[in-house]
């Protein structure tokens, strides 16, 4: 006697529901999802000047980055090797807080090969003691 195997039965799950779930959910992340507003540092660069306007000073404390150097002058002559910290002391020296805005502008030369940590650090060190950057950029 043989015996018919009889065919079982296959279960389905009706997945229909999913999709239903599923756009349910992102919508409720959507709506209960808080931006934040990313933390930074806040900057001043001055306006930009017409060339007639331009006064050109050649007393403007300058800070030139490189990837293991910084140097700070106010002249080409003046210039010299400075630390992070020796730089920090010399800005806040300076009073920039309360100059006038054409007397708080540091010029910031940055090599190419400078991480952004460094560049970073530099920039804030100028904002926080009350200076206006002025990036130069080659051509």
């Amino acid at each position: 006697m043989s015996r018919k195997r009889r065919a079982k039965a296959e279960a389905e799950i009706d997945v229909g529901a999913f999709a239903d779930i599923a756009f349910l959910l992102i919508i409720f992340f959507i709506l209960t999802t808080s931006f934040v507003r990313p933390l930074g540092q806040e900057v001043r660069i001055p306006q930009t000047e017409t060339p007639e306007n331009r006064e050109v000073d050649d007393q403007t404390p300058s800070v030139n980055v490189t990837a293991n150097l910084i140097r700070f002058g106010e002249t080409e002559d003046s210039m010299a090797d400075i630390s992070l910290d020796a730089l920090r002391d010399r800005l806040f020296q300076m009073n920039l807080m309360n100059a006038e805005d054409q007397d708080r502008m540091i010029v910031l030369e940055v090599a190419d090969d400078v991480t952004y940590e460094r560049y970073f650090q530099v920039v804030t060190l100028i904002s926080d003691a009350g200076g206006i950057i002025a990036i130069v950029e080659e051509n």
